[in-house]
């Protein structure tokens, strides 16, 4: 029992420093060299599991190895427990044990079982991750059990205890993930926040300056024009036309800079979602997607009409421009918790790491003649309503926005 709590010290060591690098690091890394990262980790753990405090004599002497081996797969994906089973299986092959052969089908079954929980596991409530991490504990602690060749009265009469010491040791496993998850979504919205913020004050400032002498330049052309004919009055319509879209972007920097919802009203989400999708029917002809709508009738927020279809059609433009010919685009909106979710899905190519942590800041647009100003409009709305935006992407894997607004009563 003494070994296996110092074991356990050794198992938490290397995901607190996990942890800590995972919170303190400034330099967005790319989704594949977090989940090698997370491998790693866990398979440093395995091994310290099997080395530490003293070299493993059997494959069930109450050594931890299978929870950082679930760790890394729930929270990592395949690759992550892949890099972790290598590592676990490189020093069991070193170690000169018997019983090889049923310990690397011990751990191919526990990584099977949990395989089947992967897949959905990041978009569960985090007390449902938690049942579902130590319920896998008992299921790997059992298949251990069953594999291992020993039959002492003694370990028969302290099972409860080792078995009970797995659960604490994935609970606190577990609680640690989920607080470094949840820390750093908190530290993305705060810097999106900051730059949101920086970037208003710098909007404000530019489009009141440019506005004033753009209007009295249009004024004039104004009136200049009565005066022309031929040619000369074609040259100043096509100014003025410049002109008018030149004040429509300015219109879009003061929106960004301070939105004002005029009009905040109960509305429902299910109609909304069918007005934008008749809004943008046109665009979506001429890109020739189709946009689905999946929501439930039951479904109130409280905004600005208005301002809240603005950032929707905002959004769903980019997607359907995004999506390839004969693509869908898919609205869907449900509760979770407190929250009315929205997402708009494209099939689009997708988006890297470092353009993700891009969208939202001024003039950054993944479109060849794109400002960027009218996703910066829509994070700004989102904002002011009491919402969030979020955008998840992978490249070749299209893109899925997803709008958080608090729910009300209809």
């Amino acid at each position: 029992m003494k070994d296996l709590l110092l074991d356990l010290l050794s198992l938490l060591f290397p995901i607190l420093f996990y942890q800590f690098v995972a919170l303190t690091k400034t330099i967005p890394s790319k989704g594949w060299q977090d989940q090698l990262g997370l491998g790693f980790v866990c398979g440093t753990a395995i091994i310290s599991s099997m080395l530490l405090p003293d070299l493993i004599t059997n494959d069930f002497n109450g050594d931890l190895r299978n929870i950082p081996l679930i760790i890394s797969l729930l929270y990592g994906g395949y690759a992550a427990g892949l890099v972790s089973f290598l590592c676990f299986l490189t020093v069991r092959c070193l170690i000169e044990v018997d019983g090889l052969a049923m310990a690397i089908l011990a751990s191919l079954m526990v990584l099977t079982i949990t395989s089947f929980f992967r897949p959905r596991f990041a978009k569960r409530l985090p007390r449902w991750r938690f049942f579902i991490a130590i319920s896998l504990t008992l299921v790997s602690f059992m298949i251990s059990w069953y594999f291992s060749p020993l039959d002492h009265p003694f370990l028969e009469s302290i099972l409860w205890r080792i078995a009970l010491i797995h659960l604490v040791a994935m609970g606190m496993i577990t609680f640690i993930m989920e607080v470094t998850l949840k820390t750093k979504r908190l530290q993305e919205q705060i810097l999106s926040t900051e730059k949101m913020n920086l970037a208003s004050r710098l909007a404000s400032s530019v489009a009141h300056e440019i506005r004033s002498p753009l209007t009295v330049v249009k004024g004039f052309l104004q009136l200049a024009k009565g005066n022309l004919e031929g040619k000369n009055k074609d040259y100043i319509e096509n100014s003025l036309t410049e002109l008018t879209r030149a004040e429509y972007v300015i219109n879009d920097f003061l929106n960004y800079a301070k939105p004002q919802l005029e009009k905040m009203e109960t509305i429902s989400v299910t109609e909304t979602l069918d007005q934008i999708s008749q809004t943008v029917s046109s665009l979506a002809s001429l890109h020739n997607v189709n946009v689905v709508i999946d929501a439930n009738e039951k479904l109130w927020i409280r905004a600005d009409q208005l301002k809240i279809k603005q950032a929707l059609v905002n959004i769903l433009k980019n997607a359907i421009e995004a999506s390839t010919k004969g693509g869908t685009v898919l609205l869907k909106a449900y509760r979770e918790s407190d929250n009315i979710h929205i997402q708009i899905c494209d099939e689009g190519e997708g988006m890297t790491t470092g353009e993700l942590t891009r969208l939202g800041t001024p003039f950054y647009s993944t479109k060849n003649n794109g400002t960027g100003l009218g996703l910066m409009v829509a994070f700004r709305i989102i904002q002011a309503t009491g919402g969030h935006l979020e955008y998840k992407s992978e490249k070749g894997k299209g893109t899925n926005a997803v709008v958080m607004l608090p729910t009300v009563n209809g």
